[in-house]
């Protein structure tokens, strides 16, 4: 289910952990780094307006209150009045760069993902669910970034303007400096001890996130399944089940999270008190002024957010490390099936294809295809038939390399089709199953996916071989018709047509018809069956079909039988033979006489 395998959560930010946060850096961070000096900047110059504005209480207590220096109450307030402003300022201007650096990290990170995403072999995504794929996406990625900028502004920002207070404390009086930061580090530890337990929640956390996502993606899509067996509570309590599980979690980093406030507050308040006695022991002295000790105080109370911010960093880099195991784990994961090194365009002259002893499995244990060998001739159409099971389209999707065999070899013209790239494998071939793909876009931008440059009068020829052409124009914006997902509001034999339309306009060299007119009513099949003929003039072509009637005019048909090919002829031959390809016909027959 989860890319990463079940293993004990290391310590603390080790090498490893810091590993990854060095990659995220180099990688998305580093190569953006006029904008990071930029902020970087901003962010000390605002970080040092907080110990200025301290600073200036000091004239107030000691010249105004004290003294009664009326003159210079307007110049303080004036001052501290630019202060604030420019405060404002700088602190704007940084968090505006900020946004810009993180919305171009995220973006980076989400092409990155798609990008490997979109390479991978079939495999992969028959084993990783779509919820546990959008998961890395969204939730994943905003962790990430949050954890490795926000984390960097807290560290420059909030340090900064911790360490112009500290120094400022320091000139007020070391002594009580000394006092404040022998008891302000015992709150760290508890500290670091929430932010180990926060990464094992937030990675158990977004495991049940990929659940819930799931959940949503499968009820959605078999919403007509999960009406017609009334299912909906079903669905409902495994969803509620999720939600109950998510929120725990959600309450319980909750908890963690409310907890760094009262811890630092209880230290702090103890800060505060030892300061407030030896503070007022010096003044009663006379070693010490009311301005300077106000001063020393309200740096405190000014250091208490930054402080608490930056003691919160280790928490917030432990989740980070969660999400950036689950990252990685997809960015660094390998195509099983990929060009090799110094792979050739294939170049397809004739058309010859050949199956050499093919033997193929999806898990490894049981053999989908045995030890398999056939030959199709340049522009012949070679049929597959046999039972459900039998290993026809798991040999289709062979050619394009969806899946490679375990054993044996497949050529086209003498090529390897392993040792060509993968993009001229499947330019020149055009592929047409029974499971139909339309995008959530027009009709003509869907027939014209794989082929770009096609004008739109190719689009309506492609589609009126089809059989297609008549439906699309009784549409309210006829080709430029926006289809929902999956073409929802098109009947199946509409969504065939626009599919075999797509496979018209390619005119690639290779037919792969997968049950090509499975969908269509008899007559819209009579019409593209004719349509597909003139197409495989001329073209190597390899047609399964459930109906037989579709495929008498084959140059030769191959029965399979559980992974073996049982007999091969041409439809009178195999009629004659009376094997399992005639009584699959006349059962067909019967039905179709009854």
């Amino acid at each position: 289910m989860a890319f990463i395998k079940k293993k004990k959560d290391l310590p603390a930010l080790t090498k490893e952990s810091m590993l990854m946060y060095k990659r995220v850096w180099n990688t998305y961070v580093a190569s953006k780094w006029r904008w990071l000096i930029l902020a970087v900047i901003l962010m000390l110059v605002a970080a040092s307006f907080d110990a200025l504005l301290v600073r200036q209480l000091k004239p107030i207590f000691d010249e105004v209150f004290i003294d009664k220096n009326r003159a210079s109450l307007g110049t303080i307030g004036m001052t501290i009045l630019v202060l604030y402003f420019l405060k404002g300022v700088f602190s704007y201007s940084q968090s505006v760069v900020m946004t810009k650096l993180s919305i171009r990290v995220i973006a980076d990170m989400q092409r990155d993902i798609f990008k490997r995403l979109i390479r991978m072999d079939n495999a992969f995504f028959q084993e990783h669910s779509t919820g546990e794929i959008i998961t890395r996406f969204t939730s994943d990625v905003a962790m990430v970034k949050d954890a490795v900028l926000n984390s960097l502004t807290t560290f420059v920002k909030d340090t900064a303007s911790v360490v112009f207070l500290v120094v400022l404390m320091f000139f007020q009086s070391f002594e009580m400096a000394c006092v404040v930061f022998f008891v302000f580090p015992i709150g760290i530890y508890p500290v670091v001890l929430c932010g180990r337990k926060m990464r094992k929640k937030t990675k158990r956390n977004q495991e049940a996130n990929e659940g819930f996502f799931n959940l949503l993606t499968q009820s959605f899509k078999g919403i007509k399944i999960v009406k017609s067996y009334c299912t909906e509570n079903k669905e409902f309590e495994e969803l509620d089940h999720t939600i109950i599980k998510m929120n725990k979690l959600s309450f319980s980093m909750a908890c963690l999270h409310a907890l760094q406030s009262p811890l630092m507050e209880f230290f702090g308040g103890i800060a505060m008190a030892a300061t407030l006695g030896y503070g007022g022991y010096q003044i009663m002295q006379g070693n010490m002024s009311p301005g300077n000790f106000m001063v020393f105080l309200l740096a405190i109370v000014a250091a208490y957010k930054p402080m608490k911010n930056v003691a919160s960093l280790h928490m917030r880099m432990q989740m980070g490390v969660a999400s950036m195991q689950r990252l990685f784990s997809m960015l660094d994961v390998e195509p099983l099936i990929k060009d090799v090194p110094d792979a050739k365009e294939l170049l397809v002259s004739k058309g010859k294809i050949e199956f050499k002893e093919i033997t193929f499995s999806y898990d490894g244990e049981r053999d989908v295809l045995q030890n398999v060998s056939l030959t199709v001739e340049p522009g012949q159409t070679v049929a597959l038939v046999g039972h459900s099971g039998s290993g026809k389209s798991t040999l289709i999707n062979l050619l394009p390399r969806f899946y490679d065999p375990d054993k044996g070899q497949i050529l086209i013209d003498g090529q390897d089709i392993t040792q060509v790239t993968l993009e001229s494998l499947r330019k020149h071939t055009a592929y047409v199953s029974q499971e139909v793909i339309l995008f959530n876009d027009t009709i003509k931008n869907n027939i014209r996916y794989g082929s770009p440059g096609a004008t739109d009068e190719q689009v309506i020829e492609a589609a009126r071989a089809a059989a297609a052409d008549p439906f699309i124009r009784q549409m309210e914006n006829g080709y430029d018709t926006l289809l929902g997902e999956q073409g929802s509001g098109l009947s199946g034999g509409q969504r065939q047509m626009i599919s075999i339309a797509r496979a018209m306009l390619k005119n690639a060299p290779i037919l792969l018809l997968d049950e090509a007119t499975s969908a269509l009513d008899s007559r819209s099949e009579k019409i593209v069956q004719d349509s597909l003929e003139v197409l495989m003039q001329g073209r190597t072509s390899i047609v399964i079909a459930h109906r037989l009637s579709t495929i008498v005019n084959a140059d030769k048909i191959y029965v399979f039988n559980e992974g073996k090919i049982v007999d091969c002829g041409t439809h009178q031959e195999l009629l004659e033979r009376d094997g399992i390809y005639a009584q699959l016909y006349k059962i067909q027959f019967m039905k179709k006489d009854g």
